[in-house]
Formats: C-alpha cells, sequence, structure tokens
C-alpha cells in the first residue's frame, strides 16, 4: 500500500529528514515534473534542501511512502 502526503515547504525539513531517516522503507520526494528522490540518500536530502529555496519547484510534489510506520511516522508533518 502507498500513502502519499503533498508536500509543504514550511514543514521542519530538519526533523523531518532525521525521521525520514527512521522509516523502515524508502521515502521518496516527487516533482510534478516526475523527478524522484529517494530520501533516504544524503545526496537526495541535499538536494531537496537546494529545492525549498525556490518554492516555484515544489508546486504539487509529493512525498511518498509505502508502510505504515513510516506514514505515522511521517503523517504529523503533513497535517493542516
Amino acid at each position: 500500500m502507498e500513502f502519499t502526503f503533498p508536500f509543504d515547504n514550511k514543514i521542519d525539513l530538519k526533523a523531518f529528514l532525521e525521521d525520514v531517516k527512521k522509516c523502515e522503507n524508502e521515502v521518496f520526494f516527487e516533482s510534478t515534473e516526475g523527478d524522484k528522490l529517494a530520501l533516504q540518500s544524503a545526496l537526495s536530502q541535499f538536494i531537496l534542501y537546494s529545492i525549498c529555496n525556490q518554492p516555484k519547484l515544489l508546486t504539487g510534489a509529493i512525498v511518498r511512502c509505502t508502510c505504515e510506520h513510516d506514514r505515522q511516522l511521517l503523517a504529523p508533518y503533513f497535517k493542516k
């Protein structure tokens, strides 16, 4: 089962990425252009930090995970 969250640039990115490292499975950042970043990778995290400085690139982006444990861990970052 897959879970998706709309990416919000207003989250605490450092805390979010620390929790991503605690996830059991891979967590992806996906742009509307089809780009995917595996967020457990240090290089992908660096790229995400760079993208966050360009809000236009975040429009419509999502975070995708595939396990209930990971969904529960990440859900607090995306509640409105």
